[in-house]
């Protein structure tokens, strides 16, 4: 399927927050701030509806909203209604040739940018890095997507597929590879990593790795015993209500990073986490 219209199609859901999304997200905002200190600029790629584009710009950044699908950038545009400090393009994320080498002092990256774009993955990367004094990004967790995997094949052909044996190998999945997976999942391409294999790529550009880590896990096995007893809406509610628990966010962080920083990560959303800056910010301003 075109990537376009893929993401076109689930734009109406991006922000239907299921299972730990929003702990996730609010994981990402949490991570995100003391790196906010000194940054005017920030280009945050893969945008979607502006969940955390629109909010930064009206903390008074100048931000820069791209996304290959146009409803997306519909849907972030009626939100934005006047504001004057965001701009939207319509763009592929392994192609950011119109902007400059370390034009921003902060890249965002979150979610399915990265890891959807497959193959072009690693690419996907090296432009944000070259664009950016700083990134931040989320990408597939080679642990938990194993897992979804071996979901995927059990319940479709009740039998392992060979596909789950590449993810768990190598991270990488792709529908042309094999004959008979279309009724097995509706993705066509996808790269999950593992923490080792991101910051070795980050490195590889140049970048000063701080963080990389798994994100979420403590919802991830929480939610295990939560399906034990309810349904999925009403975890979903439950997990909405937990988010908002003084101290749970906290609690999540300390787990991911001091108890299984090479975890699972989060059940649903990108469970990879990393932020990393250029190596030297001499002369860059």
């Amino acid at each position: 399927m075109d990537k376009e219209l893929f993401w076109d199609q689930i734009s109406q859901t991006e922000e239907t927050d299921l299972d730990d999304e929003k702990i996730n997200r609010l994981l990402r905002f949490k991570a995100m701030q003391p790196y906010l200190e000194n940054v005017k600029t920030i280009l945050d790629i893969g945008g979607a509806t502006g969940v955390f584009s629109l909010p930064l710009a009206r903390m008074g950044f100048q931000v820069t909203h791209l996304d290959i699908s146009s409803e997306m950038l519909k849907l972030a545009k009626e939100k934005a209604k006047d504001m004057t400090s965001i701009t939207f393009i319509q763009g592929n994320a392994a192609d950011l040739s119109y902007f400059e080498d370390n034009q921003f002092d902060l890249v965002i990256c979150f979610d399915g940018a990265i890891s959807f774009s497959g193959k072009l993955a690693n690419k996907v990367i090296s432009e944000a890095c070259r664009v950016g004094k700083i990134v931040m990004m989320t990408v597939s967790n080679t642990n938990c997507m194993t897992a979804t995997w071996l979901n995927y094949s059990l319940s479709k052909f009740n039998r392992l597929h060979p596909s789950v044996k590449q993810m768990m190998n190598t991270g990488y999945f792709n529908q042309a590879d094999y004959d008979d997976v279309e009724e097995m999942t509706a993705i066509s391409e996808l790269k999950a990593y593992t923490p080792l294999e991101l910051k070795g790529i980050l490195e590889q550009n140049y970048m000063i790795v701080k963080e990389c880590r798994s994100i979420g896990s403590l919802t991830h096995l929480y939610i295990l015993h939560l399906y034990r007893q309810n349904n999925s809406e009403d975890i979903s509610q439950k997990m909405n209500v937990l988010s908002d628990l003084e101290g749970f966010i906290d609690l999540c962080d300390d787990f991911d990073k001091n108890n299984m920083p090479d975890g699972m990560g989060s059940f649903r959303r990108a469970g990879l986490f990393a932020i990393a800056e250029k190596q030297s910010q001499k002369g860059i301003e």
